[in-house]
């Protein structure tokens, strides 16, 4: 029977030659926008989105950078198969947390993998054609591992007391630390620790859609072409998933939306600290709004909006409930998105109107997505992003 997950020989900077991380990794390719593209080059002619980004329209140029790199020894390849842990420590508000989990290969076949959110047609053109050329999986896609039992940890709290393979700070402060983990005994131990897990997909669906789909047409032309490089996490403090907020715009009729609120709705203004504690506290479907240079808390007054929730597992999660119960009420052109309700109050501007929603739970990901079913787009954001860069895993025939 096929391993669930595997070591693997990684391909990674030549620490010899490069060994400031800051200036050569970079944020996944999905949340690069084009000003941070010419700040991330113009730290170094070797910096990581030179070969996850294709330059414009042109797949090629990003292909030709990796094998130049290889030939030149920027890039080097392992000597031997590994599992990686990969840590981040990093802060939430005036929390200091830390993130832990592996690098490793994950097979694509195995049935206990589910997905949580639905793809877009374009990222996933865009991946197709980056695969194809570059014939690597440049970047993990993020898994959450539920009853793995707590070997994961036990190796964690022992290499994070040894001297890293590299470390780096990212742009937003956050420390980044890497271990090989080479050892057999402990990779076996991995391993099976995580043989029976369900997986859950909290980020990259659609680098692991476009994946399979080129396992599925290039099968034979290389070894192992049904595992994916992989990030996977277990259940831990350091485990953040953010509220993603709302700003809509475009339609000058604020006025009017506030009134269909409170039609459904109680809304009593509040200070912005005591908002983020309500929602935080509350049971109940609710929501903040942002308007007009105030707060409000949004407290449901008509309980038969909710019977309009169908499967009954929704109606825990107030960022569904809120794309099927409220937004199809208001007039708007555009939404915007924001993950803190300091950055909603910045960026709302006059004409515009912000939502603020509680974060989904880690349990409510891992209850839809086990029964088969998907939240809205932009309804989870597990923070930190994982840096680009670190490791890169090429096909081998």
């Amino acid at each position: 029977m096929a391993q669930k997950i595997k070591p693997f020989k990684a391909t990674h900077y030549n620490p010899n030659l490069l060994n400031d991380f800051s200036t050569i990794a970079c944020p996944p390719y999905d949340i690069i926008d084009k000003d941070k593209i010419i700040s991330l080059k113009k730290r170094s002619p070797y910096n990581y989105c030179r070969i996850s980004l294709a330059d414009g329209k042109n797949y090629d140029k990003p292909a030709q950078n990796l094998k130049k790199w290889l030939d030149q020894k920027i890039l080097v390849d392992d000597c031997k198969k590994n599992y990686y842990l990969y840590q981040q420590k990093f802060r939430v508000g005036q929390k200091q947390l830390s993130r832990y989990g592996i690098l490793c290969l994950l097979n694509m076949e195995k049935k206990e993998i589910f997905f949580h959110e639905h793809t877009l047609d374009k990222p996933k053109k865009d991946r197709r054609k980056m695969i194809a050329k570059v014939k690597a999986n440049l970047s993990p896609v993020f898994v959450v591992a539920g009853n793995a039992g707590n070997f994961l940890t036990t190796i964690s709290k022992k290499y994070t007391k040894a001297k890293p393979f590299l470390k780096f700070k990212d742009d937003e402060n956050n420390l980044n630390r890497l271990w090989k983990i080479s050892k057999k005994t402990e990779i076996e131990k991995i391993s099976s620790s995580l043989e029976g897990s369900y997986m859950v997909i909290a980020d990259g669906h659609h680098r692991f859609e476009t994946s399979f789909d080129y396992f599925r047409s290039q099968k034979k032309k290389f070894k192992d072409l049904n595992y994916i490089l992989a990030y996977i996490a277990v259940p831990q403090p350091g485990l953040v998933v953010l509220p993603t907020h709302r700003i809509i715009s475009g339609s000058g009729k604020n006025r009017e939306n506030f009134e269909r609120i409170k039609e459904d709705f109680t809304l009593k203004p509040i200070s912005q600290v005591k908002l983020g504690k309500k929602l935080k506290a509350s049971r109940k479907f609710s929501f903040g709004v942002y308007w007009n240079n105030k707060f409000y808390f949004a407290g449901l007054q008509n309980n038969n909006i909710l019977d309009t929730i169908s499967p009954a597992i929704y109606k825990k999660l107030d960022t569904y409930v809120f794309h099927q119960a409220v937004l199809p009420k208001l007039s708007y052109r555009k939404i915007s998105y924001t993950h803190s309700i300091a950055q909603a109050r910045k960026n709302t501007k006059k004409n515009e109107m912000a939502f603020l929603l509680k974060a989904v739970s880690l349990e409510s990901v891992f209850d839809i997505a086990k029964a088969g079913y998907k939240l809205p787009q932009k309804s989870t954001y597990f923070y930190p992003k994982l840096s680009s860069g670190l490791v890169l895993r090429r096909f081998r025939k």
